[in-house]
């Protein structure tokens, strides 16, 4: 597998209430404008964790995201490099009207395991929410403060994206 630059943390934008797998997600991404999806050659999330903590593969280890669902491949402000994309489904409130946390303790203990494998396996990549991705700083997703939310798991302050970092 390729070295990994980027872990990137969303939500699915969705209802607290709404609990759906991999299917919806693959469904939603490829399925044609007009029919109501987005689009997309593939799905944007390479993993998603539903409300019970299981684990979803959408899209294989051999195959991280290589090409530029999201603006970050092509140097925008310096971010480029291959990333892998989580999402935890939820990050709406009831009716979708705002951004809320809504992860379960289930959602919150798997993000951390996947999160810290990730550090482990790759010790030079950043993880970062998807509202960090300089093109994408206006959106809601994943809901809460990643940087914050990796401090409290104890990740390396190298392995934070907009942590600041002393010179050497």
């Amino acid at each position: 597998m390729k070295e990994i630059d980027y872990l990137i943390i969303h939500s699915t934008n969705t209802s607290e209430a709404l609990d759906f797998g991999k299917d919806v997600i693959i469904k939603k991404h490829t399925e044609e404008k007009r029919n109501g999806g987005l689009g997309l050659n593939r799905p944007g999330f390479d993993y998603l964790i539903p409300f019970n903590g299981s684990l979803q593969v959408i899209i294989g280890e051999d195959n991280p995201t290589q090409t530029d669902i999201w603006g970050i491949s092509n140097g925008i402000q310096n971010l480029t490099g291959i990333a892998k994309h989580i999402a935890y489904v939820g990050g709406r409130t009831l009716k979708e009207a705002w951004e809320k946390d809504t992860r379960t303790d289930a959602q919150k203990n798997t993000l951390e395991t996947l999160v810290k494998f990730y550090v482990l396996r790759f010790p030079n990549i950043l993880v970062l929410g998807f509202n960090e991705v300089p093109t994408k700083i206006t959106e809601d997703s994943p809901a809460f403060s990643v940087g914050d939310w990796l401090d409290s798991i104890g990740i390396p302050e190298k392995n934070i994206y907009n942590k600041p970092r002393s010179k050497v």
